[in-house]
């Protein structure tokens, strides 16, 4: 009989953490797994999970925020887990995750695992805020019988101060479905850089605050008007974009600082573009990274833990977060040598395929999904 399989998110967007779910349930054996995908509804999640012959369900009082419906969205979480019957609790991001956690365990379920696509605790939180949320992961990881770490930064970092089990706690590094990684290396082979002449600077991302995406903005305006052959290209949505928009039209650069909204097909604009900018305040380990370097791309990161698992500067540049004037010097200074992008574009396709190999993190799954025994809580 097929394992229930529940994978808890909490946005219904199609994003990093969704598309994470999607492609390793899709590489999951139909014959062994009933899959079921709980977020919160109306998104574009719902509509590819059930595309994918998934079941969906929705989580309607379950919010972002700590709010009065917390404890009913908790109950829910129960009730949904008993009337499907689950066997497998796979939660993802941090309020659904310690939610998600707490009910598998208080429903008996047979196999708990949690996949830490980032913290809650991170830079520019006060050391009190800071301190809760690192006892809630603690509290969270009690009720689980593994955690997924996508970084070893952060399993090192947890297992040091004393948050989770060293035997919890297992390092996994995300990656993409065979399908478009053949589809993002064609993408490299075929790439042309500069071909009108222009640096394209592009990314994927949410105009949100972890992402420092007002800052991004201003350094691009400041820098186009200093060096010609530069061009920026920021696809993505968030609350921030309206923004990032006046900004870009009050420097009159609508031009050459392109922010056409959000976009769920990415090959097209990585082909557009010559190099990957990600300036995060802080990253797990990025999906947008990993597609843009499997499509050629150097990549122009901050100096997160997350971000230099991936990139160092052979494969791209890596720049001090929260700095702009050292943004600006980097920008100014691959606008004077974009003879190196090319070579970097060779070793960033190298990098990755080493490093985010999709069979290795569909097998590290499926082990920890097929040997329930072997998890369970000593």
């Amino acid at each position: 009989m097929p394992k229930k399989l529940l994978h808890i998110q909490l946005l219904p967007l199609l994003s990093g953490v969704q598309n994470f779910s999607l492609h390793l349930l899709s590489a999951l054996p139909a014959s062994e797994y009933e899959i079921y995908v709980a977020s919160q509804p109306g998104g574009e999640l719902v509509s590819a999970v059930k595309n994918a012959g998934y079941h969906y369900v929705p989580m309607r009082f379950m919010k972002r925020n700590i709010n009065p419906w917390d404890v009913i969205a908790f109950l829910d979480l129960i009730r949904i887990i008993k009337t499907h019957h689950i066997d497998i609790v796979h939660t993802n991001s941090s309020k659904p995750g310690l939610f998600g956690r707490l009910a598998a365990w208080i429903c008996n379920v047979p196999l708990i695992v949690h996949t830490a696509h980032g913290t809650a605790f991170h830079y520019g939180q006060s050391p009190i805020v800071y301190r809760c949320y690192e006892l809630s992961e603690l509290f969270g990881n009690r009720f689980c019988h593994k955690t997924v770490f996508v970084n070893n930064s952060g399993r090192e970092y947890c297992i040091e101060h004393g948050l989770i089990a060293e035997q919890k706690a297992v390092t996994i590094y995300n990656a993409i479905n065979p399908v478009l990684q053949q589809s993002l290396e064609t993408i490299a082979v075929q790439r042309s850089f500069f071909a009108d002449g222009m640096i394209t600077i592009g990314s994927l991302l949410r105009f949100s605050d972890p992402k420092n995406i007002i800052t991004i903005v201003n350094v691009a305006c400041h820098v186009c008007r200093l060096k010609p052959n530069l061009r920026f290209i920021l696809v993505g949505d968030g609350e921030h974009l309206e923004l990032c928009r006046t900004i870009v039209h009050s420097f009159g650069l609508n031009q050459r600082i392109i922010l056409p909204g959000w976009d769920s097909n990415p090959e097209p604009w990585l082909a557009k573009f010559d190099l990957f900018i990600l300036y995060s305040l802080w990253e797990a380990l990025p999906m947008s990274i990993i597609e843009a370097m499997f499509a050629g791309l150097p990549v122009i990161g901050s100096d997160v833990p997350g971000i230099c698992e991936l990139v160092d500067d052979s494969t791209g540049y890596i720049v001090p977060k929260a700095d702009p004037a050292l943004l600006t010097e980097t920008l100014i200074y691959i606008a004077d040598h974009a003879d190196e992008i090319p070579a970097k574009s060779l070793r960033a396709r190298a990098a990755i395929a080493a490093k985010c190999s999709f069979p290795e993190m569909i097998r590290a799954y499926t082990d920890i999904y097929a040997n329930v025994e072997e998890v369970l809580l000593s």
